[in-house]
Parts: structure tokens; C-alpha cells; sequence
């Protein structure tokens, strides 16, 4: 539930929602007196200064709030997210307890019988629910196939080599590992097109997944005009021929992998030469 640091710097707003919201999330449930005054009547006898009420109703809001917000977008930016129905359970799950405790504690729906009799019941299941989710939640790294050029800053920037790739045959290979993956950030600071993040995603085969490593990007690499081998990743070449001049002799080359770019470029000066 920790968020992510690094990413305040390139998303600031939607960084500054994740805070109060994982905040949030963690303060409410412990320090709202509610819950204090159970543990206290618990044989454990436990007791802590709560929250004011009034403070813990609008954090519970906010929470509620931020999980219409992280619904509405995923709604809206489902393709480009990758987003899944397990991305839509676990902002239900989470805001489930939520808004039972904030319906339970005013009373809003006592005057409905089968609310009034089983929204306690709801309440406290919906809290287990959530906490058994958090066995199979993951913070995991995701390279945007709209965004992502292939150009490798992330795997060269991961400190535990969690990312890594591998160029085969035509198409350059990501592969992750998210036990491996101690939610740094690093992918996300140095990606120069934003395309790296990482977000919660909630799957049963993570599990199991200890060891192996799992493809997440796959990016076809550039064909050299003159000798056809494959030598850089072709939306990075693309990238770079929008942003150069329009210069004659950078466009010609741009096809070219290294070897035959000096050879072209040494033809061209010897071109010009004998022209002077």
C-alpha cells in the first residue's frame, strides 16, 4: 500500500491522490474509535487516542471519493491501461468497507429492513474480504505499448535487475519478474516517455510465479537498409527521425545500423570531397 514515490515528479496530481488515499486507507481503520473501542473490550484490552469522528467521516470520504475516481478511469483509459475486471474488483473491495462503516456509523439506510438488520454483517465482511485480498495484490511494473519506444533506460536503471531484455530475432523482449521488484521507482524517474509506472494489480497466478520471469513489452526492432540486420528498436528510430532536422544526411542514415552508417557517411564525405 506504499505509494510511489518518484512518480510525484512526472504525475503530480494523480501521485498526490495516491498518497492521501493509501494514507487514508491505513489511518481511518486503525484510529477511528469505533475499532478502538472493540480492541479495548477485547480480552487484549488494547486502547490508543482515536481520530476525532469528524476527521475520520471526510478521510473516509476522500477514499470513497478517490475510488470513484480510480473507477472513472479506468472506465475511461481501459485500452491503454490494460485494464481488467480484476482492476475494477479491487477498487470495489476496497471501498466497500468503507462506505458500509460510513452508512453503519450515521444510520442512513436503518429506515430499509434488510439493511438495518445485515449492513453490520456486510461491513465486516467486506473488511475480511479486503484483507484476504491483500495476499494476492501486487505492485508490478508495466511499459505502455502506446508510449514505451523500447530504448531500455528502465532495464539499465533497475537496481535488483528486475526488468531486463532480450533482442530475438526481429522484436525486443521485456521480461519482469515482480518478486524481484522492490517498487523503487527507478523505471519510472528515468523512462524519457513516461511510459514506465507502476500500479496494484490483483492476480492469483502471481503466486506461483516466484521465480520465472514474464514478458510485458514486446517492441519490433529497425531492419538496416543495407546489410537487413535488426539493430534498434524501430519506434525509437521513428522518435528520433521526428524530432532531428530535416538534415539529408541524418535521414539517410537512420536506416542504417552503425556499420553501414560510417560506411554511408564516409561516402558521402568522400562524395563531397571530389565535388570541391
Amino acid at each position: 500500500m506504499v505509494p510511489f514515490h518518484r512518480a510525484i515528479l512526472k504525475k503530480p496530481v494523480y501521485a498526490t491522490i495516491r498518497y492521501a488515499f493509501h494514507a487514508c486507507l491505513l489511518i481511518v481503520p486503525v484510529w477511528y474509535s469505533g475499532h478502538i473501542y472493540l480492541w479495548e473490550e477485547s480480552r487484549f484490552a488494547w486502547y490508543w487516542t482515536p481520530l476525532p469522528d469528524i476527521w475520520a467521516d471526510w478521510m473516509t470520504l476522500a477514499i470513497l471519493s478517490a475510488c470513484v475516481f480510480f473507477l472513472v478511469r479506468r472506465i475511461l483509459f481501459k485500452r491503454h491501461l490494460k485494464i481488467g475486471i480484476f482492476d475494477f474488483i479491487l477498487v470495489l473491495i476496497t471501498g466497500t468497507p468503507f462506505l458500509s462503516g460510513y452508512l453503519l456509523t450515521h444510520g442512513t439506510l436503518d429506515g430499509i429492513a434488510f439493511f438495518d438488520n445485515y449492513l453490520w454483517y456486510l461491513h465486516v465482511i467486506s473488511g475480511e474480504a479486503m484483507l484476504v485480498m491483500i495476499v494476492f495484490l501486487f505492485c508490478r511494473t508495466h511499459l505502455s505499448k502506446k508510449r514505451c519506444a523500447g530504448c531500455a533506460a528502465c532495464v539499465e536503471n533497475c537496481p535488483t535487475e528486475t526488468l531486463e531484455y532480450e533482442d530475438r530475432n526481429a522484436f525486443r523482449l521485456f521480461k519482469y519478474s515482480h518478486y524481484q521488484c522492490i517498487c523503487c521507482g527507478s523505471c519510472v524517474n528515468v523512462c524519457p516517455d513516461q511510459a514506465a509506472g507502476l500500479r496494484h494489480e490483483l492476480r492469483l497466478r502471481n503466486l506461483i510465479q516466484i521465480t520465472s520471469k514474464v514478458e510485458i513489452r514486446k517492441v519490433e526492432l529497425k531492419t538496416c537498409a543495407h546489410c537487413g540486420i535488426h539493430f534498434a528498436p524501430k519506434p525509437q528510430v521513428e522518435k528520433l527521425s521526428w524530432s532531428l532536422n530535416q538534415d539529408e544526411i541524418e535521414i539517410i542514415t537512420l536506416d542504417l545500423c552503425p556499420r553501414c552508417k560510417k560506411i554511408r557517411i564516409a561516402d558521402v564525405g568522400r562524395a563531397v570531397a571530389d565535388m570541391a
